[in-house]
């Protein structure tokens, strides 16, 4: 079982290639289904059952209030934007679960999708937890993603994002209806298009307004910082290219996950390359926006 470590804030957190000004690269991946030479996933069972032991562990230390176990599962450079906006690192996760000001009682996961790229790994999933806050309760069900990289040997969560589910009375609300997930693919077709012809209207409906990103450098990243950077002609998706793409809807919340291969110019600079991303999305007033977004380069 996984748990999904920001349920407490409701976090998202955003990973970006350093390679790419503020991160641009993972966000506008979400382009998509061209499925043509995008990077593909290990089908290694022990590397999947790897990453998936890393959720269990993480979960397992949570309930158990292990902090050794806890900071090393969590990289040093782990940070996270909250629903606040506000930045929250490594640190600020351990100092909660050792002051108890936040206990995992338990929890249960439901399906993990995972994909491998070499010491790149996503997964993400829902869960249900018993946990509470100050003393309060805050207990929920939820949808989770991960970013995981390997480094010495060992995976460790470089990035997170999650949100609160709310369920509506329809069971095909609570389930993997095949129509919703492809409303979902055709939104993010329809993102990727508009990226390309820099359809800003349409990326302003996309991007839900209170989008962050943590960008190169460690700053704040907004859906203005995203607009203007298309509407000045500084970053420019020439084209992309998506691999195997996860789906998972619950409620009103839904991840996506796959690689994506882009030929993108940024101030005049060639940054294509071959990348994996994670998309947060939240349905609102009755339309799906992304609500934060993770990614790393893979080569």
């Amino acid at each position: 079982m996984k748990k999904s470590v920001f349920s407490q804030w409701f976090a998202v957190v955003l990973l970006f290639s350093a390679l790419v000004c503020w991160a641009s690269v993972s966000i506008w991946a979400a382009a998509m289904d061209k499925g043509l030479n995008a990077p593909a996933p290990t089908n290694d069972p022990a590397a999947i059952a790897a990453v998936k032991q890393v959720g269990q562990d993480m979960g397992d230390a949570m309930v158990a209030g292990d902090i050794d176990k806890l900071n090393q599962i969590f990289a040093d450079d782990w940070v996270t934007v909250g629903s606040s906006g506000r930045i929250m690192t490594k640190e600020t996760l351990l100092s909660d679960f050792r002051s108890f000001h936040d206990k995992l009682e338990w929890f249960e996961n439901g399906p993990t999708d995972v994909q491998v790229f070499g010491n790149i790994a996503l997964a993400q999933g829902s869960v249900k937890e018993k946990r509470s806050r100050n003393g309060k309760d805050t207990s929920g069900q939820f949808l989770w993603q991960d970013l995981l990289e390997k480094r010495a040997g060992k995976w460790v969560v470089v990035r997170s994002a999650g949100d609160r589910v709310v369920l509506a009375d329809s069971p095909k609300a609570q389930s993997q209806d095949p129509a919703v997930i492809a409303t979902i693919k055709k939104f993010q077709h329809d993102v990727g298009d508009a990226m390309v012809t820099v359809d800003i209207d349409q990326l302003n409906r996309s991007y839900a307004d209170d989008w962050a990103a943590i960008g190169f450098g460690g700053k704040i990243v907004t859906k203005e910082g995203l607009l203007s950077d298309f509407k000045s002609g500084r970053h420019k998706l020439v084209s992309f290219e998506i691999g195997r793409m996860d789906v998972q809807v619950l409620g009103n919340v839904a991840v996506v996950q796959a690689s994506v291969n882009e030929k993108r110019i940024q101030d005049g600079k060639d940054t294509s390359g071959k990348f994996v991303f994670m998309d947060l999305l939240e349905k609102r007033a009755g339309k799906w926006v992304i609500l934060r977004t993770l990614g790393a380069r893979v080569s």
